[in-house]
């Protein structure tokens, strides 16, 4: 096989963490960048070769066609017997939040969510589960909250079905 060299630039944030891991991996650069090349070549075959086979586009569309609005008002009832799961924490700490102030704020909930010490509403992985929370797609938590990148409010999809099970959430 014939080996090819190849320069290119890229961020000096990204450089200097693809050092650490490769020292944690002690995999060379060359070896390390050959890997992610192979990995994007695949992912990209593996797009393209999806465009062309017709099953594959006859189920995107029929995805694109769904409402998806429903997947939270379906959820909510098994996220309210579910202290644990982080949903119905971020469900608590919005009803927290609106008690304690009037209102609910991304600040107040992270805050809530935060506190190693009050296993009722922490989540390590706030920003992530909240921002799940906003979406309303086939691959979503669904969706539950708005906001105005500020203060949160319910999804008024949704504001029923929540409204129905806040006694689960708030007790």
């Amino acid at each position: 096989m014939v080996n090819k060299s190849v320069s290119f630039t890229v961020d000096a944030d990204v450089y200097e963490k693809f050092c650490i891991a490769l020292n944690l991996t002690n995999e060379t650069q060359d070896a390390a960048v050959e890997s992610c090349m192979r990995w994007y070549i695949a992912k990209t075959f593996e797009k393209a070769s999806q465009a062309y086979n017709p099953r594959t586009v006859a189920k995107q569309n029929e995805d694109t066609n769904k409402d998806f609005y429903g997947k939270a008002n379906q959820r909510i009832p098994v996220w309210a017997v579910k202290p644990n799961q982080y949903n119905h924490k971020i469900i608590r700490a919005y009803f927290k939040a609106v008690a304690a102030t009037g209102r609910a704020t991304i600040d107040m909930m992270e805050r809530l969510c935060s506190d190693e010490n009050n296993p009722e509403l922490y989540v390590p992985t706030f920003k992530n589960n909240y921002s799940q929370m906003k979406l309303d797609g086939p691959k979503s938590h669904g969706k539950v909250f708005e906001d105005d990148g500020e203060t949160v409010t319910i999804w008024h999809e949704v504001e029923d079905t929540l409204m129905k099970y806040k006694s689960s959430f708030c007790d």
